[in-house]
């Protein structure tokens, strides 16, 4: 049971974790050039986390469906056309995701042997936080489009 919530929410973690990594190196940054240490590698470390933990929390601000929806358009119409505006929104929504996962994979593939300045990891480590997020993006967009067309359960809009 434990492991079964811990991959329902496993971008929740990660992406917690990515922040509190992101800001234990900041802290350490600055403390180090309160001292006058040079710690290179702490921006370098901060702007990474800090794309990994963006990317991973649009995933879980979709997912609890706390990402900003404009409504005041849709309560004017009718449940029905309510309903085919949210799965045309949904599809062109996958077809973005599918086209991040598809260009981010190939970035990621291209900057893999790319070392980064100061870490010396993997540019594609970094990048491939787009594929990863938007392939989650379009897992909880096939949910919602199934919930709502078949299920007839979430409300749309």
């Amino acid at each position: 049971m434990k492991n079964m919530k811990f991959l329902l929410n496993v971008e929740e973690i990660f992406s917690c974790i990515f922040f509190i990594i992101m800001c234990i190196s900041v802290a350490l940054g600055v403390f180090a050039r309160f001292f006058e240490i040079a710690l290179v590698w702490t921006d370098e470390l901060a702007r990474y986390t800090f794309i990994w933990s963006v990317l991973l929390g649009t995933v879980v601000a979709y997912k609890h469906k706390k990402h900003i929806v404009i409504d005041l358009v849709g309560n004017f119409f009718p449940k029905t056309i309510r309903l085919i505006m949210h799965i045309l929104i949904h599809v062109a929504l996958l077809a973005l995701f599918f086209t991040l996962v598809r260009y981010g994979w190939n970035l990621t593939l291209q900057t893999w042997n790319v070392p980064t300045t100061s870490l010396q990891i993997p540019t594609g480590l970094v990048y491939l936080s787009v594929p990863l997020s938007s392939f989650l993006l379009i897992i909880y967009t096939l949910k919602e489009l199934y919930l709502t067309t078949i299920k007839g359960i979430s409300n749309p809009l």
